[in-house]
């Protein structure tokens, strides 16, 4: 049983990973990175019908949600974490049905938060009900997805999406390791089993072994990430960016790992490897000319 001290710590962390998450869109567009495909929509988009959302009469991306983002990020207290999550529930429903899917994951996340901080007094108290809650939820959202896998087209290699997004991981990663060319054959074959094996051992892993479920999930995503064309990284993202609340002892102490410094920290040296190598592999075929790529 964690102490109140540790419950708000553990909250405090989880805050700022969504924090980073949300800011995420925004580098994107500031910094002209050309990222993830399916990052959140900032812009003025709206698909329900012209001037139907209120984002075509107010900028509450870039005047709400990135100032209340920045503050969370530097003052994760309640009552502003409440308001920014309450601010991005809104946002995803004024956009409805305009959405990408993970973001309805997200807005199945964000909704409990929003009830649980506005029926408590603390931090503490917020995150003895939102955590435990956020875990069960995200068990049975990658469960969901996975068994939506358990379908006759989705092991017919010729409508199956999981071949042709291993055809185009392939595609990306030849180029630096020829030898997968011999295996291209056997891994186009065993996608959709390998990909649907996969997803439920995420879930599985993080309800009965969190952190083999971490590690898992975060190759899981990473690997989504290095795909050169569809690069449908938002979603990884974003759940890349809640994988602590399955660590809660990890969150809890995550400011006096940072205080002793990374040479204390193997697993967290660990985990940011593997995500600056992704980076920077996927900064790498982005800017490969494409004669240099075999084609699809």
């Amino acid at each position: 049983m964690q102490s109140d001290a540790q419950q708000h710590a553990a909250l405090a962390t989880y805050a700022r990973f969504w924090c980073l998450h949300q800011l995420a869109p925004f580098a994107d567009q500031a910094f002209a990175l050309a990222g993830a495909m399916d990052h959140r929509m900032i812009d003025e988009s709206c698909q329900t019908g012209p001037g139907a959302c209120l984002r075509a009469h107010f900028d509450y991306d870039w005047l709400v949600r990135l100032p209340l983002a920045l503050a969370c990020l530097l003052f994760p207290g309640r009552r502003l974490l409440l308001l920014a999550h309450l601010v991005n529930v809104v946002g995803w429903a004024d956009r409805m049905p305009a959405v990408w899917d993970y973001m309805c994951w997200c807005a199945l996340m964000e909704a409990p938060f929003v009830l649980a901080a506005a029926t408590s007094s603390s931090m503490a108290e917020t995150a003895r009900k939102f955590l435990p809650a956020m875990r069960a939820q995200l068990v049975v959202l990658y469960f969901s997805a996975a068994f939506w896998k358990l379908t006759s087209s989705w092991y017919d290699g010729h409508y199956s999406c999981s071949t042709v997004l291993m055809s185009e991981l392939l595609s990306g990663l030849e180029p630096l390791f020829p030898p997968l060319a011999t295996l291209s054959g056997l891994m186009l074959h065993a996608a959709p089993a390998l990909v649907a094996g996969i997803e439920f051992a995420v879930p599985a892993l993080l309800l009965l072994q969190p952190r083999h479920g971490v590690l898992l999930a975060l190759v899981f995503h990473q690997t989504i990430n290095l795909m050169p064309a569809t690069y449908a990284g938002g979603f990884s993202i974003a759940m890349c960016a809640r994988q602590i609340i399955f660590l809660p002892a990890a969150a809890a102490g995550a400011s006096a790992t940072l205080r002793r410094g990374v040479g204390f920290a193997p697993r967290a040296v660990g985990a940011t490897a593997l995500v600056a190598v992704t980076t920077g592999v996927r900064l790498f075929l982005g800017h490969t000319p494409a004669t240099l790529r075999p084609h699809l």
